[in-house]
């Protein structure tokens, strides 16, 4: 419009308060020169102006630098760790009254069911002796003491001394009893055979032969009282016991078929001549033993004064007679 003023011709913008100035670069003269005489175009102020602000505008603000924060220790490997079992609360006790008979060490009141004082430990009810299971701990056991086997041994050793000290101070005889009785015995066998009566199919050699199925017969009915049996040895024997087997056999069935002899005159004969008598009596069957210590004995014969079972169809019998001596290994 006429006469309105042209507003003038804005002035350079005034610089922002943040904008950063940045500095020019120093150019060496000799660039300069060359630079200023490649190129001598003048450059507008509003180019040199947006550059500046490009440049600006890449700059990211950074804070001021300040002092490290102190950082914290970091924590080592740790083990998971195990459950803590429950603690026990531990109640206080509270007093225990109990009714029964009083202790009679302490006089502490007991219940019944016990068997020690609750205060004192002091046995209740008397300790019952149990033979059977032993004795309980902290017990010596009892010495078993056997007062019959004692005196049954003190009596055998007197009696052995008593047969040492008579054997001593008693004479021959005495020393000879007492060597005969622990004198070793062996069996002896006469060489010949002799009776006053036989029966011919039962003659005297059959009853020592050993055998005891055979047997001796008198061959007459009756207890053939003064029959008699003999036997002679070879040679001086030290005549200790005999072994005599009434009857036809050892065997309970068979010893009974005959009349047995029930008593008898032992005579045994040394070889002085001198006749050692005896009268002797025996069972009714089975094998039996007569002690006979005569000493250089030649002969032994065995006169029937009765027998078992006599019978006008039955005639005495034994089976079997021997004899034991002194062994010779013990002179």
């Amino acid at each position: 419009m006429p006469g309105t003023p042209r507003p003038a011709a804005p002035a350079t913008p005034p610089a922002r308060p943040d904008a950063m100035t940045v500095p020019t670069p120093a150019v060496p003269d000799a660039a300069r020169d060359n630079r200023g005489a490649q190129d001598t175009t003048p450059v507008p102020e509003t180019r040199a102006a947006s550059a500046s602000d490009a440049a600006r505008a890449l700059l990211v603000p950074v804070a001021e630098a300040s002092a490290p924060a102190p950082t914290p220790e970091t924590p080592g490997t740790v083990l998971p760790g195990r459950p803590e079992a429950a603690r026990p609360r531990v109640r206080a006790a509270g007093p225990v009254e109990e009714t029964g008979e009083p202790c009679p060490a302490c006089g502490t009141a007991n219940h019944q069911h016990r068997n020690f004082c609750r205060s004192c430990a002091t046995p209740l009810t008397p300790r019952r002796q149990d033979h059977s299971s032993g004795p309980y701990a902290g017990q010596r056991p009892a010495l078993h003491r056997n007062r019959k086997r004692w005196i049954a041994r003190a009596l055998i050793a007197m009696a052995v001394v008593g047969l040492v000290v008579g054997g001593i101070f008693g004479g021959p005889p005495a020393a000879r009893a007492v060597q005969d009785h622990f004198a070793k015995r062996v069996a002896v066998h006469p060489t010949e055979w002799t009776a006053s009566h036989s029966d011919p199919k039962h003659g005297a050699e059959l009853a020592g032969d050993s055998y005891s199925n055979t047997w001796w017969g008198t061959g007459y009915a009756g207890d053939a009282e003064g029959t008699y049996l003999e036997a002679t040895f070879g040679q001086p024997t030290d005549l200790l016991a005999l072994l005599i087997t009434p009857g036809t056999s050892k065997r309970t069935g068979q010893q009974s078929e005959q009349a047995r002899p029930q008593e008898f005159d032992l005579i045994v004969t040394d070889t002085s001549g001198k006749q050692h008598l005896s009268h002797r009596s025996i069972n009714d069957g089975g094998v039996q033993q007569i002690n006979v210590r005569v000493r250089d004995a030649a002969s032994v014969r065995l006169i029937l004064r009765s027998a078992f079972g006599a019978a006008k169809d039955k005639q005495v019998a034994i089976a079997e007679l021997e004899f034991f001596a002194r062994s010779k290994n013990n002179n």
